[in-house]
């Protein structure tokens, strides 16, 4: 007679078990709030695109963010992801989950009266956390689309 676990040969029951610890132990949980991450990048994309303020939207910065740039190079980056011109309007309209981080991609579009511009701001936190910009990216047309991207 075999020796069995719950029923399943014993072999088998610890590869199971074996799967089930090494999974439950790679895989974190996150409770995220598209809304809030949503308001807290369409927050950051107002202060920086639309009124310029340096100052303020690299205080918004994630800390970690915060000591990989000088507020002088956001600065400059801010001003070539945005010459010629600048949205004059800004709105968060997709969301995207970043696997196994704390932390979700925001997708803005901008408007001026030429152009339309097309962001997109990895957000670090949680809902418990709160949401804090940890980059920018332009792209010069709409990102395309991914399964796990979501409208807001």
């Amino acid at each position: 007679m075999k020796t069995q676990l719950f029923g399943i040969p014993m072999k088998r029951s610890i590869a199971i078990l074996l799967l089930t610890v090494t999974a439950s132990c790679s895989y974190r949980a996150f409770k995220q709030s598209p809304i809030m991450a949503g308001a807290s990048a369409t927050e950051f994309a107002q202060v920086a695109f639309v009124e310029k303020d340096i100052d303020k939207a690299f205080s918004m910065l994630d800390p970690e963010a915060q000591a990989y740039i000088t507020k002088e190079n956001f600065s400059q980056g801010l001003t070539k992801i945005n010459t010629p011109t600048t949205p004059q309007s800004i709105i968060a309209t997709d969301f995207e989950p970043i696997p196994g981080q704390e932390g979700m991609n925001i997708y803005i579009t901008g408007e001026s009266d030429t152009e339309t511009f097309y962001y997109r701001i990895p957000m670090k936190g949680t809902e418990a956390k709160g949401y804090r910009p940890a980059g920018v990216f332009r792209n010069p047309g709409p990102y395309p689309k991914s399964p796990s991207r979501h409208p807001l």
